[in-house]
């Protein structure tokens, strides 16, 4: 339960990232004391905090003074702490106050675990337009990794972020020179190393030196076990997911499972005696002694570190290895299956998936009031401001604020020079901001799981864990063993999620799957109806073929039967041109089947450039060959009621068409070379969205009316000449054939372009009526 600051309580020592609870004590650690905060004047108002034990005595001493300060006294800040002990009742309180739309609190301050409490209930107050407002350039200064991902929930932001937590790697930088090791690239690399040093004396400080020191006490191994597993389960990005398959939520264990159990057995073997008892001191204890080779830390291992210019930071290992999700086996690493990885001349490639922890935030009730809100984000955007979080993020070396082991999280903070002027060196600053440049910035960053349940799943991994490395500590464990525990493990995750799902069904909330997509980002591109065209390409293509295959059969019989009276009468030239002109109109169906699955950006924006020429050209072919077939055979008859004797070549009528298909071709090439169509996808709700083809500009409009205007000329020529020619003799008529082919086209005009229209944003539908019509 709450405590008010007032309490006394024992000091305690938290892991970066995780829960735990040691008794070490340290300065930065403690539980808040009491509270040193008195005003002559009752204040205006309270800001009532609700926190973790681990950085209330911070909150206590200096940050809530001096916000009450800059306030002139007029807001008075109250901290109420939750034990570590108790972090299961903490994100409890948090998820029950929102589903209630309790408003005891105003401020939650914890790592971006509580995301998933307190975000699907909106227990949280939206900050967005606040920062828009007031905050926008601080809020641009933040990495992206922490303002985009861990504060934000379905595109809001919730949490105003003044901790960054990456893992490092850390390595004695005299001891890997003793021995001329390179810093490890791989897990196999690191365990390699550990083995080579372990139970050695070291002769410049004659101490007996521990090849890895990973404090593993429960609770504070998970990012060690995240950080393994990780390297093996993403490849692409956060939005894959690392743990969990952002698709369906399927626990991503199987073989990487295995092998991370592996690492770990090796690293427990060439590590401290104690690790399975010591948590997360353990790490920075031994290298700060010089008795440790190789470990794992939060940054704060580095601002807090007395080793100055001796401890060295790197990128921490990777694997040459990763999961298949298809069938759960891990493969080689190459360009394909990891996009992201490094290549080395000598093993290839690696995959690298550096952990952010999320550090610390701070989220606003969202169930007090709008008056009230604001005060919330006042407070905690003045704590998380560039001013005021460099005297925690770059503190001067021995200070209160040195002690507190903030890590950082703005661009402002990168500046090699700010913390040589506080007594940091520069070799090791550089190769700490390097490493924390080169982690966020990696496209395969991993984040951490802030979804509902999160501690009950931490603690089943975490206890799986350490149960299995105890029974196997001092013996060769089997992959049947790692089997065994990989199995148990999936199925209590696999439990944890059917109940929460099955109590989600019963009190009508959203289940664990959506939630955690929101929370990557990616619940509207996993779950939005885009309308894809799909299988239906294939009938619409097959449909485009038949009617392409029929106008080639046609015109093979003209050619065939040319010389034929009838068809010789009928002007083959032109009956090819009109085939020709069917073959070209179809073939418009093609590209109206691509969409964005399956096909580049440059493709899509091509094929809709493609379709205004096959259109337009096609019925200009169409339209120019009826025209001069009707026109040569009126010249023929109306000569011939003059008694006079006229020879009119098929030449001598081919200038109308070459009149119309000039005029197309530079219509059309303008419209290209000015307003091309190209791809674009429209949304009509979160969810739902269609691809179409669509111009540039504005200047489409005129080029569409000029092509309208001359192809139903075209069309309206065809029927002139159609009605002269109605009294010839039938033999030789086919006004009356023509006619009723073009009243059919203006009937189809008539009907289809409004049921285009009705269509427009289904694509499917549209690529099956454009044949039908």
């Amino acid at each position: 339960m709450a405590t008010n600051t007032t309490d006394n309580t024992t000091g305690i020592l938290l892991a970066d990232g995780g829960c735990n609870i040691t008794t070490a004590t340290c300065n930065s650690c403690c539980s808040a004391p009491p509270s040193n905060t008195t005003s002559e004047e009752e204040p205006e108002a309270v800001i009532k905090v609700f926190m973790f034990e681990y950085r209330s005595q911070e909150f206590v001493e200096l940050i809530g003074p001096r916000f009450e300060e800059h306030t002139n006294g007029r807001v008075k800040v109250d901290v109420s702490v939750v034990p570590l002990a108790e972090g299961d009742t903490f994100l409890s309180e948090i998820e029950n106050g929102a589903r209630l739309g309790l408003g005891l609190y105003d401020v939650f301050v914890s790592s971006p675990v509580i995301v998933g409490s307190g975000a699907p209930y909106n227990g949280f107050a939206d900050m967005t337009e606040y920062i828009k407002t007031n905050y926008l350039e601080e809020w641009l200064d933040i990495f992206p990794g922490f303002r985009e991902s861990f504060s934000s929930y379905n595109g809001k932001i919730l949490m105003i972020p003044f901790d960054g937590d990456l893992l490092h790697f850390f390595y004695n930088k005299n001891i890997l020179e003793y021995y001329n090791f390179q810093p490890p690239r791989t897990w196999q690399e690191y365990n390699d190393i550990a083995e080579q040093v372990h139970n050695k004396v070291f002769p410049p400080t004659n101490k007996t030196l521990v090849g890895s020191c990973l404090g593993r006490a429960y609770g504070a191994g998970n990012a060690w076990t995240a950080q393994v597993l990780s390297s093996m389960t993403q490849t692409h990005g956060a939005s894959q997911g690392s743990f969990f398959d952002t698709k369906d939520m399927t626990p991503l264990t199987s073989g990487a499972m295995v092998e991370t159990l592996k690492i770990l057995e090796m690293q427990l073997k060439y590590g401290h005696p104690d690790e399975l008892n010591r948590t997360i001191d353990l790490n920075q204890i031994s290298m700060e002694n010089e008795e440790c080779m190789l470990s794992l830390n939060w940054g704060h291992a580095f601002v807090q570190s007395s080793n100055q210019g001796r401890l060295g930071v790197g990128r921490v290992p990777g694997s040459q290895k990763v999961l298949d999700r298809e069938t759960g086996k891990l493969v080689t690493c190459n360009k394909d299956i990891c996009p992201n990885a490094v290549y080395y001349d000598d093993i290839g490639f690696v995959n690298y998936a550096p952990f952010a922890g999320g550090g610390w935030g701070g989220a606003v009730n969202g169930n007090i009031s709008d008056e009230k809100k604001k005060l919330a984000m006042e407070f905690l955007t003045f704590f998380a401001s560039k001013e005021e979080s460099r005297k925690w993020v770059i503190p001067k070396v021995g200070s209160q604020e040195y002690y507190a082991g903030y890590d950082a999280y703005r661009l402002s903070h990168m500046n090699v020079e700010d913390y040589v002027e506080q007594g940091f060196d520069r070799e090791q600053t550089d190769a700490y901001l390097y490493s924390i440049k080169e982690g966020l910035a990696s496209p395969n960053l991993v984040l951490e799981i802030r979804i509902p349940e999160v501690a009950k799943m931490g603690s089943i991994v975490d206890i799986a864990v350490i149960n299995h490395l105890n029974t196997t500590k001092g013996i060769t464990a089997t992959d049947q063993m790692r089997r065994d525990v990989m199995t148990d493990v999936t199925a209590n995750l696999t439990k944890i999620i059917s109940d929460y799902d099955a109590r989600a069904t019963i009190e009508k909330m959203e289940k664990i799957l959506p939630q955690y997509q929101k929370l990557r980002g990616v619940y509207g591109e996993l779950n939005e109806n885009k309308n894809l065209i799909g299988e239906v390409r294939w009938v619409g293509y097959a449909l485009g073929f038949v009617i392409i295959a029929m106008a080639l059969l046609f015109g093979g019989w003209v050619a065939i039967n040319r010389k034929h009276r009838v068809v010789k009468i009928s002007q083959p030239i032109f009956l090819h041109l009109i085939c020709f002109g069917v073959v070209v109109l179809s073939c418009a169906i093609f590209p109206l089947g691509i969409d964005d699955s399956g096909s580049t950006e440059r493709g899509r924006d091509a094929a809709c450039a493609s379709i205004p020429w096959l259109v337009s050209l096609g019925l200009s072919l169409i339209f120019s060959a009826l025209f001069s077939k009707l026109w040569r055979i009126n010249k023929v008859f109306a000569a011939a009621a003059t008694m006079k004797r006229v020879v009119v070549t098929a030449k001598d009528v081919l200038t109308p068409f070459a009149i119309l298909m000039t005029l197309n071709f530079i219509v059309l090439l303008s419209w290209t070379l000015v307003d091309p169509m190209v791809f674009e996808r429209v949304y009509t709700d979160e969810l739902t969205s269609y691809g179409r083809c669509v111009p540039q500009g504005n200047q489409w409009k005129g080029f569409v009316a000029t092509l309208a205007i001359l192809n139903f000329t075209a069309l309206v020529l065809v029927n002139v000449q159609a009605y002269h020619a109605r009294s010839i003799n039938d033999e030789l008529s086919e006004s009356k054939y023509i006619g009723l082919a073009t009243l059919s086209m203006f009937q189809i005009l008539l009907v289809g372009i409004p049921l285009l229209a009705i269509v427009y944003d289904t694509p499917s539908d549209s690529l099956l009526l454009f044949p039908a019509l």
